[in-house]
């Protein structure tokens, strides 16, 4: 599997990240953070990967989800400072059905 070393101290962090535990300071801190441009070129080139979902959190951090043609994926929480690190990495990435009563976005 890849990129399995990441997987439970990230949830830990990642869970504090998600009720506003830590401050984007403790954030680099607690991840193995990366230039945010190092790290899309090296996932692009070993994995394929590209980002396809972004969204801006409460507290202004740049949540990304890219994703390879063969379905990895890699979660990154980006932060002001320039630096990304990875939440989650994986693979069997696809997209789900949308229920009639959502709008489509």
């Amino acid at each position: 599997m890849r990129r399995a070393s990441w997987r439970l101290p990230v949830a830990a962090v990642a869970f504090c990240l998600a009720y506003g535990l830590l401050p984007g300071a403790a954030v680099a801190a607690s991840l193995l953070c990366y230039p945010r441009d190092d790290l899309l070129a090296g996932l692009e080139g070993r994995y394929g990967e590209m980002p396809a979902f972004a969204g801006v959190t409460a507290d202004g951090k740049l949540f990304e989800v890219l994703v390879g043609a063969d379905g990895s994926f890699t979660a990154l929480l980006s932060l002001p400072e320039g630096l990304a690190c990875p939440l989650a990495a994986g693979e069997g990435w696809r997209p789900m059905p949308r229920r009639a009563e959502e709008p489509a976005t």
